[in-house]
C-alpha cells in the first residue's frame, strides 16, 4: 500500500476532521473492499437483470430496484462509502459540504425506493 496515501489520510484526520487518525484510516481501509464489492455486485445484477428482462419481456427496466440482490449490494456500497464520514460526524468536525448533499440525496433516494417497494407489496 502506498504510504503517501496513509500519510495524507492521517493529515486529513488530524488537521481537518479532528478525529483519531488510526480509527479514521482503519475505517477508510476497511471500507474499500466492501465499496468495490458493492459496485461489482451491482454491475453483475444489472447484467443478469437485463438478460432476464430482454428474454422474458416482462415488467419495466426500473424493476431492478425491487431485486433483493441489487438492493443489498447498493446498501453495502453506500454504507462502505459513508462509514468514515459518519465517524467524522459523530466524533469530529469540519465535514465537507459535498458530503451532506450526497448523504441526504442517498437517504431521499433510498426512502423513495422503499416507498415504491412498500407500494408494490401493498398492491399484491
Amino acid at each position: 500500500m502506498n504510504l503517501n496515501i496513509i500519510k495524507n489520510y492521517n493529515d486529513l484526520a488530524v488537521n481537518t476532521y479532528h478525529v483519531n487518525p488510526k480509527v479514521f484510516i482503519f475505517l477508510m481501509i476497511l471500507s474499500v473492499p466492501f465499496y468495490y464489492w458493492g459496485w461489482l455486485a451491482i454491475g453483475t445484477e444489472i447484467v443478469r437483470f437485463k438478460k432476464r428482462y430482454y428474454v422474458e419481456k416482462k415488467g419495466k427496466i426500473s424493476d431492478i430496484f425491487f431485486e433483493k440482490k441489487f438492493s443489498r449490494a447498493l446498501v453495502i456500497n453506500r454504507i462502505a462509502w459513508a462509514a468514515p464520514y459518519i465517524y467524522v460526524i459523530l466524533f469530529g468536525s469540519n465535514i465537507p459540504l459535498w458530503f451532506w448533499f450526497l448523504f441526504f440525496g442517498w437517504i431521499i433516494f433510498g426512502s423513495y425506493l422503499f416507498s415504491l417497494r412498500l407500494k408494490k407489496m401493498i398492491v399484491k
